[in-house]
């Protein structure tokens, strides 16, 4: 009777400390999406076929995987496109977020692409990032 006790006293401490882990991991995976707006500048016009919100889903989404493990889901939202401005400028529009990254972290990863320049795979054209705001 005393081993049977003291097994079902381990499972339960081994029930909680997984209870508590998930729960920890859970916080991190649920945490809010980060609202962003990018400002990008094209090396060229943009094939008038391509589907730039389409695009924009890809770039992102694909950019923002390079910083999680493998697997990891990626819950952008869909990207809202305008432009060109006067200046040629398109504005992006979508929301950021990954399991495996906080809200700040998420933030952290996107913001730093300022300056840098991503292959657009159906518009022809590859864009620099000039601005990024959460």
């Amino acid at each position: 009777m005393l081993f049977k006790l003291s097994s079902v006293v381990a499972t339960a401490l081994a029930t909680a400390s997984l209870a508590s882990a998930s729960a920890i991991n859970l916080e991190q995976r649920q945490a809010p999406a980060a609202a962003c707006t990018f400002v990008v500048n094209p090396s060229g016009t943009p094939d008038p076929s391509a589907k730039l919100f389409s695009e924009w889903n890809y770039i992102l989404g694909r950019n923002l995987a390079n910083f999680v493990p493998a697997g990891t889901t990626i819950n952008n939202g869909n990207s809202s496109v305008t432009g060109p401005d006067g200046a040629g400028l398109y504005t992006v529009e979508q929301t950021i977020a990954a399991d495996a990254l906080t809200t700040a972290e998420a933030i952290a990863v996107v913001t730093g692409w300022v300056g840098t320049t991503f292959n657009g795979p159906w518009s022809g054209v590859t864009w620099t990032f000039q601005s990024v705001t959460c």
